[in-house]
């Protein structure tokens, strides 16, 4: 009887035991199958289905000729996915032996890795070469793979370094980061699609619904013209080095409508790393560098003095024999006149005669007459970094002001806004803003209708006189056997910590060939040392692209192009 009691008890621990895990069983099936039945199904949506955002191509970049200056091609991405880390970190090893990833890089790899992460960039955007080997690699490998690839866009560059500045560059997303990349960011990025992607249990994609389209970005003409673009950087890298000068800007201008046919700056840099280019590099000087520009802005005291009818270019001025003192401050010249007519003021610039005429001109004229010419408001362009300068309302001159902003102190401009008053100079006091977008999807923009700055009788006596500079005046050296040029030299100390130090800007600005120019030309040198005066450096340097130009635009004497 005791033995048969144990078994009963045995047998109703056991059964009580069964009954209590069936229940668990139950309750736990009630649980999740119908109290929990939604979030559970939510959980099995999002492992089986998933939503992939489609980066869209970007439009391609064209210059004023059709040929190209940035296109974006598809390329392949490799991952790697750790889903036995052991084997994963292997592979890793295996591959940086292949194509090698920075210290940094591979550090952060074998600690995801490590820690089983399912998806992990290796390379992204490979060239094709790459990507074959590691495709190779990859039906090397047992399963479960490893590593995997993703299509991507890659923007290429196909011009190398021709107008890299201009151009700047996209991030690894293919976002715009300078240039007229970044500047026209949302015209060519495009719009990016999203697709609904469903997988089996292995996490296969057995099926692919798309949701929005990828609408790809515009492509553009640019007005610039690629075999200019390349002779200007190479002539100007050219003058930079020979003077061992810390950097340098030129631009060429249309005259007649304002189109930039090339715009170079010095150091340049490769546009496809512009992502890894440091900022100081990418910067474009010629939008972007502030500077006193010295005597070439005595053009525009000549606009502004003649337009007002202050003077007439034969009217003679004291110049003091290269010194002049006004309310304590010192003006000198660096060749020393007695009596200088206007005309002879700007073919020699005479500092000291400049000073006279901003004093008789005053405040609120000459003020008028720089705002008129578009300085202390950024040039409209797309492009960033693209700097106002400097220019003090008349109210906050003092009375030397007029004198010393004669002959280029106290403003500070950039070498596009330069650019910008000389055209206007060349097309008979006509103001045209630069410009630099020609087409948009093959539709041509119109142009800027611009505005009068001054009269054409006033700009024709301005071309005259600029024609001597060359002839026989300070800008000797831009001379070209044969060719009619205008122009005007510049050179001007830089203020460093607060004061004028012993380094200089020169710079050379002109337009040529006259009497119908075509071309404005202006060029600017940072810090070239041991010469550093306007006439000396830059001047030879607008001499070497002019010479060229003639060749490559056809550019010939009116006579010859008559004949």
């Amino acid at each position: 009887m005791k033995i048969n009691r144990q078994e009963r008890n045995r047998t109703f621990v056991i059964f009580l035991f069964f009954g209590v895990w069936v229940l668990g069983i139950v309750f736990t099936l009630v649980r999740h199958q119908v109290f929990n039945y939604s979030r559970y199904l939510e959980r099995v949506k999002a492992q089986s289905k998933g939503i992939v955002t489609l980066h869209p191509r970007r439009g391609t970049i064209y210059d004023r000729n059709g040929e190209i200056l940035a296109i974006s091609i598809q390329s392949h991405s490799a991952f790697l996915s750790a889903k036995e880390p052991d084997r994963c970190i292997k592979l890793f090893e295996r591959l940086q032996r292949m194509l090698p990833v920075s210290v940094q890089d591979a550090d952060e790899i074998r600690r995801r890795i490590r820690r089983g992460d399912r998806f992990i960039w290796y390379r992204r955007k490979l060239d094709d070469e790459d990507y074959l080997r590691l495709v190779k690699l990859q039906k090397s490998q047992e399963e479960p793979a490893l590593l995997h690839f993703i299509k991507e866009y890659r923007r290429v560059y196909p011009q190398k370094e021709v107008a890299a500045h201009l151009l700047g560059g996209v991030g690894i997303d293919e976002q715009g980061l300078f240039g007229i990349e970044y500047g026209l960011d949302r015209m060519v990025r495009g719009q990016g699609g999203k697709v609904r992607v469903q997988r089996d249990a292995r996490r296969r994609v057995f099926a692919v619904e798309p949701i929005d389209e990828t609408r790809p970005g515009r492509d553009v003409t640019l007005t610039v013209d690629v075999p200019l673009q390349y002779l200007v950087q190479q002539e100007l890298e050219k003058g930079v080095r020979r003077f061992k000068a810390r950097a340098g800007a030129a631009i060429v201008m249309d005259v007649h409508d304002g189109s930039i046919l090339a715009m170079a700056s010095y150091p340049n840099f490769s546009p496809d790393l512009a992502w890894k280019v440091p900022y100081k590099r990418v910067r474009n000087k010629a939008l972007s560098f502030l500077y006193e520009p010295g005597s070439t802005f005595k053009i525009i005291l000549a606009a502004a003095a003649l337009e007002n009818r202050v003077v007439t270019a034969s009217q003679e001025f004291d110049c003091g024999n290269g010194h002049f003192v006004f309310r304590n401050r010192r003006i000198e010249d660096v060749h020393p006149f007695d009596r200088l007519s206007f005309r002879d003021i700007i073919v020699q610039s005479s500092n000291v005669g400049a000073a006279r005429v901003g004093l008789a001109l005053g405040s609120e004229r000459y003020y008028h007459a720089i705002r008129a010419f578009g300085f202390g408001r950024p040039v409209t362009l797309d492009l960033p970094g693209n700097e106002s300068g400097l220019l003090k309302p008349a109210r906050n001159w003092s009375e030397v002001s007029p004198a010393f902003m004669a002959f280029g102190y106290e403003i500070m401009v950039t070498p596009l806004q330069m650019a910008r008053a000389f055209n206007a100079i060349a097309a008979d006091g006509w103001m045209v803003e630069p410009r630099l977008l020609k087409r948009v999807e093959g539709v041509s923009l119109s142009l800027d209708k611009g505005y009068r700055v001054i009269s054409t009788d006033t700009a024709r006596q301005i071309q005259t006189i600029m024609r001597e500079v060359v002839e026989r005046g300070t800008g000797r050296k831009s001379q070209v056997p044969g060719l009619a040029i205008a122009g005007k030299t510049g050179t001007a100390k830089k203020v460093k910590n607060g004061e004028y130090s012993k380094t200089y800007v020169s710079s050379f600005g002109g337009f040529f060939p006259l009497p119908s120019p075509r071309y404005t030309l202006f060029i600017v040198v940072d810090e070239p040392r041991p010469l550093y005066y306007g006439g000396d450096v830059a001047a030879p340097l607008f001499q070497s692209i002019c010479e060229r130009m003639r060749i490559t635009e056809r550019v010939f004497p009116l006579e010859l192009a008559q004949g």
